[in-house]
C-alpha cells in the first residue's frame, strides 16, 4: 500500500480574520480549509455564546409532535419510550423519559434485545406494548424504516411518534407524526444531529410550550455523550451543543454517571469528548453488546448513590468482559490473516464469535490492514449467521451490500459501515459474491492510501504555543480532526522500540529543529534516514515542564533502510569524563557551564540539588554542551537516545552502584508506586511515568504490569497506549505467573549485566559501545 499525501494549496488568510486570530497564520489557514471564512462563522465556531441556536420550531411538525405529547399527558394515556442499545439509543430514551416525569404523566421504556430482537421496532413487542395498554408509543433513534411494526401498532389502537436520525427511506413509515433532522434542508445546521440530538429538540419544544424552556439545560449533558459516541459531524448544531454540554458533565447532577467517571478513574476537570470516546461511551456501550441496554438506561435515571455506584461496577465489569472476548477474536482473526492475507477484502466467519463484538473487531482490523472488513458469527438458534462491516474511504458497504440483498435476510447501514443477516444455506454464495464486489472496489483504487492534511507545516515553526493555539479547535472528532501536517525531507536522527517493539519512539530533524516523536503500534515498520513526516502536535508534561512532542500519524521512506541500519554510519565525537562513585568515594562533582543532568528515580534528599530546568529524564530536551549522567540508563538504546538527542561536547559519568536493583527490590518499588497510583482518586498513570520512576525500560514495567496482573494484585486498563488505569485485584493468581515471573527476570537481568557494564568499564570501551 502506498500512501498518497493531499494537502491544500496555501490561502490568503485576510486582514480581518488575522485581526481575530492574533495574527496567527496557521490557524486561520485551517479554519478557511474547513470552511470557516466569514466574521459569523469564525465566531461562531470558536465561541459557542456568538452562535444562534437552532428553534424546535424549525423541525418540519414539530408542533403536532409537540401537541401530541401533551394531549397524551393531559388524558393521563400510558407513553412507552422505543429507544436503542447504544449510547445515542440510551441517551435518547433517557431524555424522553425525564420529560415524560417533569409531565407527570405515566410513561415505560423499551430498548432492544441485540440477540432476540436485533435493531429497532419488534413485532412481538408490539403486541406486548398494547397488552400493557399503552396508548402512545415514541420511538428514538430508531423507527425510521419500521413501516410493518407502525402499521401493526395503529392497528392495535396505539398512536406512533418516531424521533431519529438515520438516513430516510425511500417511502416514510405511517407514523402520525415524523421528528428527523434528516428532513431539514442538507445545508440546514441541525441535519446531522444524532438521535439524541432530535429527542432533545422534541423536549425542547415541549418545554417551551409550557413555559419551562430552561429545563432543557438538564439533557445537555446526555446529548454530549451521544455526539462524541455516535461520531456524528462536529459542524454546526452538533459543535454548539457539545461546547455547551461538555462543560456541564463534570457537575453533573446525575449520580450514575458521577460514579461512572470514579470507575473510569477520569478527575472532574477533565471530562473530555476523549474520555467521553474512549472510557464512558465503551462502558455504556458494553451493557447493549453484551446482555441489556437497560442497565445503561436505569444507571443515567437512578438517583440512588448506593445503587447508581453498584450500577457502574456491573457496567465496568461487563466492559471488561467485553474486552476480554474482543481480545479473543482479533487474534483468532490475526492469526487466520498471517496466514491468509493478501491484500484482499477480509471476510471471516466463525460460529463462535460473539454478535456483539464483530462491529468493534472489524473496526480494528479495517484500520490495521485498510481493507473492507466483513466479520460473521451464528446466532443462538443455529440457523441465522449475523455479520458486521467496516469500510475504507472510497468504497461504500451499503451499495455493495445492495447487490446482494437477494442473499441476505436483512442489512443496513451506510458508507462506512453495516449490519448484515443471512441463513447459514446462503453464507458460501454471500461470501464469493460480495468478495467479487469488494476487490474490484479495492483494485480500482490501485494499491494507493489517500491521506488528507492541513498542510505543510515545518519543525522550525513549532513551538510550545502552536499546541495551544490548534487546542482552540477544540472539541475534535468527526468533521473536525486534530490538525495533522506533512513535513518533508526530515532527517530521523535516531529511533528505538519501547513497550515489547509496539511503538517507536524517534528524535527527527529539519535543518536546525529537533522535536521527539513517538508513533503508536509503529514498532516493526521501516524507516529511512530521510522520511516525508505526516504529525500532529502533542506535549509532554513532567514535574510542571511541558514540551513539544510529535506524534506520528504516517511516514513515508526516501530509501528502503531497516531501523537497525539508521545510524550505523553515524558515529558521534564526545569526551567522557569519569566520576563514578564519586559520592561513595567522599568526592566533590565539578561544576559544568552549560550542563545538563540525566537523573531518573524517586528523588531523595541527599539527592544532589539541581533546579528542575536543569535536570532531564530520558523523554525531555535541553540544549546545552555537556551531559551528566547522575542515574544509569537502563538500557543501550536509552543511552543513545540521550546521546543522539542532545550532541554533547562533554558526557559525564557521574552514576553509582545504587541504580542497580535487584528482581525482590524491583517488584517492591513497582508495588509501592502502584499502590500510590490506586489510592489516588483518578488512579492513573502511564508506562513511561513509570519507566521513568524505577530507572527500567517500558518493556521491563509492562511485563512487570502483567506479572503484578497475572498474581491477582492489580487490574489494569489501558486508555491509550501509554496511559493504564489501576484497580485493585481479586487476589487470585493465573497459571500464567510463573511463565511471567521468567519473562521478568529475564529482563531485569539483562539491565543489571548492561548497568554492571557502565560501572565497570574503561571510557574508551563505553564510548565504542555506544558508537
Amino acid at each position: 500500500m502506498r500512501l498518497k499525501i493531499n494537502y491544500p494549496e496555501k490561502v490568503l488568510v485576510p486582514d480581518w480574520m488575522r485581526k481575530v486570530l492574533r495574527d496567527n497564520q496557521l490557524l486561520g489557514q485551517i479554519l478557511i480549509q474547513r470552511g470557516i471564512d466569514t466574521l459569523d462563522s469564525l465566531q461562531e465556531f470558536l465561541d459557542p455564546d456568538c452562535y444562534t441556536p437552532t428553534d424546535p420550531g424549525e423541525f418540519p411538525d414539530m408542533q403536532k409532535a409537540v401537541e401530541l405529547v401533551l394531549t397524551a399527558a393531559a388524558q393521563d394515556q400510558k407513553i412507552c419510550i422505543y429507544g436503542d442499545y447504544d449510547v445515542d439509543g440510551v441517551t435518547s430514551t433517557t431524555i424522553l423519559l425525564e420529560l415524560c416525569k417533569k409531565l407527570q404523566t405515566e410513561v415505560i421504556y423499551h430498548v432492544p434485545n441485540r440477540f432476540t430482537e436485533g435493531y429497532g421496532m419488534n413485532l412481538g413487542v408490539i403486541h406486548q406494548l398494547a397488552r400493557e395498554g399503552v396508548n402512545l408509543i415514541i420511538t428514538c433513534d430508531c423507527g425510521i424504516s419500521n413501516h410493518r411494526e407502525i402499521l401493526l401498532a395503529q392497528k392495535l389502537g396505539m398512536t406512533v411518534l418516531v424521533t431519529d436520525h438515520h438516513h430516510l427511506p425511500e417511502e416514510l413509515p405511517p407514523a402520525e407524526v415524523i421528528l428527523s433532522p434528516r428532513l431539514l434542508p442538507v445545508e440546514h445546521p441541525a441535519h446531522n444531529l444524532p438521535g439524541a440530538g432530535m429527542a432533545y429538540f422534541l423536549a425542547l419544544g415541549v418545554l417551551q410550550q409550557i413555559k419551562r424552556i430552561e429545563d432543557g439545560m438538564e439533557f445537555l449533558d446526555l446529548v454530549a455523550l451521544a455526539i462524541v459516541a455516535d461520531v456524528v459531524s462536529l459542524h454546526g448544531e452538533n459543535r454548539y451543543l457539545l461546547q455547551k454540554g461538555l462543560p456541564l458533565l463534570p457537575e453533573t447532577s446525575r449520580p450514575g454517571l458521577q460514579e461512572l467517571f470514579k470507575i473510569c478513574g477520569l478527575d472532574n476537570r477533565e471530562i473530555s469528548e476523549e474520555a467521553i470516546g474512549f472510557q464512558l461511551a465503551p462502558r455504556l456501550n458494553a451493557a447493549g453488546r453484551m446482555k441489556s441496554a437497560a442497565l445503561a438506561v436505569e444507571l443515567l435515571l437512578m438517583e440512588d448513590e448506593v445503587i447508581a455506584r453498584n450500577l457502574a461496577r456491573d457496567l465496568d465489569q461487563i466492559n471488561t468482559c467485553r474486552k476480554e472476548i474482543g481480545d479473543q477474536m482479533y487474534e483468532e482473526a490475526k492469526a487466520q490473516l498471517e496466514r491468509d492475507f493478501a491484500g484482499k477484502p477480509i471476510i471471516l466467519y466463525r460460529p463462535h464469535w460473539h454478535e456483539g463484538i464483530l462491529g468493534i473487531t472489524a473496526s480494528k482490523l479495517c484500520e490495521e490492514y485498510y481493507v473492507p472488513v466483513l466479520l460473521m458469527g451464528l446466532k443462538e438458534d443455529k440457523k441465522t449467521i449475523t455479520g458486521s462491516a467496516r469500510s475504507i474511504p472510497g468504497i461504500h458497504l451499503y451499495d455493495a451490500l445492495k447487490q446482494c440483498e437477494q442473499g441476505l435476510t436483512k442489512f443496513g447501514g451506510h458508507a462506512g459501515a453495516a449490519g448484515f443477516s443471512l441463513t447459514h444455506e446462503k453464507l458460501v454464495l454471500f461470501e464469493k459474491s460480495i468478495e467479487k464486489i469488494l476487490t474490484e472496489e479495492l483494485d480500482l483504487q490501485e494499491g494507493i492510501r489517500e491521506v488528507q492534511v492541513d498542510g505543510v507545516f515545518p519543525l522550525s515553526q513549532i513551538t510550545n504555543q502552536t499546541y495551544l493555539e490548534l487546542k482552540k479547535l477544540a472539541p475534535f472528532g468527526e468533521g473536525n480532526p486534530i490538525p495533522t501536517f506533512l513535513c518533508p525531507d526530515t532527517d530521523v536522527i535516531y529511533h528505538r522500540p519501547t513497550s515489547d517493539n509496539r511503538h517507536l519512539r524517534l528524535i527527527v530533524k529539519q535543518d536546525s529543529a529537533q522535536y521527539p516523536a513517538i508513533w503508536w503500534w509503529g514498532g516493526g515498520n521501516d524507516l529511512s534516514r530521510t522520511i516525508d513526516l505526516v504529525y500532529s502536535i502533542g506535549l509532554n508534561r513532567w514535574q510542571g515542564r511541558e514540551e513539544v512532542q510529535l506524534i506520528v500519524n504516517h511516514v513515508i521512506t526516501k530509501d528502503k533502510l531497516s531501523p537497525s541500519q539508521l545510524t550505523e554510519d553515524e558515529r558521534l565525537e564526545f569526551e567522557i569524563i569519569d566520576h563514578r562513585n564519586w559520592s561513595e568515594l567522599g568526592r566533590e562533582l565539578p561544576n559544568y557551564a552549560e550542563a545538563i543532568y540525566y537523573l531518573e528515580g524517586i528523588r531523595k534528599e541527599d539527592d544532589l540539588q539541581l533546579s528542575d530546568q536543569l535536570t532531564i529524564n530520558r523523554y525531555q530536551i535541553i540544549h546545552g554542551k555537556t551531559l551528566v549522567l547522575l542515574s544509569i540508563p537502563p538500557g543501550l538504546r536509552v543511552l543513545r537516545e540521550l546521546i543522539y538527542a542532545h550532541r554533547p561536547e562533554k558526557v559525564v559519568l557521574a552514576y553509582s552502584q545504587k541504580d542497580i536493583l535487584s528482581w525482590d527490590l524491583f517488584v517492591k518499588k513497582l508495588m509501592g508506586l502502584l499502590k500510590s497510583v490506586v489510592k489516588d482518586k483518578q488512579s492513573r498513570t502511564d508506562i513511561y511515568q513509570l519507566a521513568v520512576l524505577t530507572i527500567e525500560m517500558e518493556n521491563t514495567v509492562l511485563v512487570g504490569l502483567n506479572y503484578l496482573e497475572e498474581r491477582g494484585f492489580i487490574e489494569t486498563e489501558f486508555l491509550t497506549p501509554d496511559s493504564v488505569h489501576l484497580k485493585k485485584g481479586h487476589g487470585q493468581a493465573t497459571r500464567q505467573v510463573k511463565l511471567k515471573e521468567k519473562k521478568l527476570k529475564h529482563l531485569l537481568t539483562e539491565s543489571r549485566a548492561f548497568r554492571q557494564y557502565l560501572l565497570t568499564a574503561d571510557t574508551e570501551n563505553i564510548k565504542k559501545y555506544i558508537n
